[in-house]
């Protein structure tokens, strides 16, 4: 990372950006700051107490924007606006901070955040959490709140005075779990897209020997399809080690195959495979026994169904 250090709006812009695809709300102060200063190129170690700041006013914006939202349109008036709206705040905010019965919403956060360091109430071991005194306790109805929570009490205390709820996630938490289902969904149907696309697989045939024949009953079959019936065979005959599964109990038959061994891992096992392709068939091969095998299940259908109709005429004639 660099060592100039940015200036202080454009590590601000850059927080606006970066609080959009994160849930603030699960990480900390520090986790954020390597977040932002990852994605700026530059240790930012240095920003810590302009960071702190700034993120609370960041969130308070955007809790801000989710009140605009809701409250009435009304016409706009020349001069401040968004942040620097002056509005009503309530009569307990008035009297708690001697200001005024109006003011920006970022003049009550600036000067609740005055208030708490003033008063030392950031809980030392978790400097998020605000550890309330009596006339905060009064005002907020609550023991503890957090910077991220803060906003929510406030918006209680400025027009157009939305009630607490902390059970309701913030704005940037729907944000986020939005985002997230979206890119679950995308993710999801390029997999499907794909697995549609999938070409099968060209993995050729190979003539087993004596040793594997006993095990996975067939005569001809492709590696996967090899790897695949021992894998039957072993769960079928329950030679996992109970206590490791990834190690295979090698029974007499298996241990044949296996190059003697008493036990393998679910790693090792493929290459005691290799010695036990024989050769490799040409698929012009392998169609005629498929062939014969598919018209013999035929004839071996049509003198079961042969043999239906005459009992069902022996029955008639009894």
């Amino acid at each position: 990372m660099g060592d100039a250090l940015p200036e202080d709006a454009d590590i601000r812009k850059e927080m606006e950006k970066l609080v959009q695809n994160i849930d603030i709300e699960s990480i900390t102060t520090k986790q954020f700051i390597k977040m932002l200063s990852k994605a700026m190129g530059v240790d930012l170690k240095q920003k810590k107490k302009y960071i702190k700041g700034a993120l609370t006013e960041v969130l308070d914006a955007m809790e801000n924007d989710s009140d605009e939202e809701e409250a009435e349109t009304k016409p706009k008036k020349r001069g401040g606006g968004g942040l620097t709206a002056v509005k009503e705040i309530s009569p307990e905010m008035a009297e708690f901070l001697g200001m005024g019965d109006k003011m920006a919403r970022t003049e009550v956060v600036k000067a609740l955040w005055a208030y708490i360091k003033k008063n030392d109430l950031q809980n030392p071991n978790d400097k998020r959490e605000i550890l309330l005194d009596a006339k905060m306790k009064e005002l907020f109805h609550a023991d503890k709140i957090t910077m991220f929570t803060m906003n929510k009490y406030v918006s209680a205390h400025v027009h157009p005075f939305k009630a607490v709820n902390l059970n309701e996630p913030s704005e940037n938490s729907k944000r986020k779990k939005e985002q997230n289902a979206r890119k679950r969904k995308a993710a999801k149907d390029a997999k499907n897209e794909k697995a549609k696309k999938r070409k099968p697989s060209n993995q050729p045939p190979w003539r087993l020997s004596q040793d594997l024949i006993a095990v996975v009953q067939k005569e001809i079959l492709s590696r996967p399809q090899v790897t695949k019936a021992l894998w039957v065979y072993i769960k079928e005959n329950d030679l996992q080690n109970p206590e490791d599964k990834r190690e295979i109990l090698c029974d007499e038959m298996l241990k044949k195959v296996m190059g003697d061994n008493d036990r393998v891992t679910m790693f090792s096992m493929n290459k005691h495979i290799t010695q036990h392709l024989v050769e490799k068939v040409v698929k012009i091969e392998v169609e005629p026994e498929k062939k014969e095998r598919d018209q013999s299940e035929g004839e071996e259908q049509e003198e079961d169904e042969d043999g239906t109709e005459s009992e069902g005429s022996d029955e008639e004639s009894d």
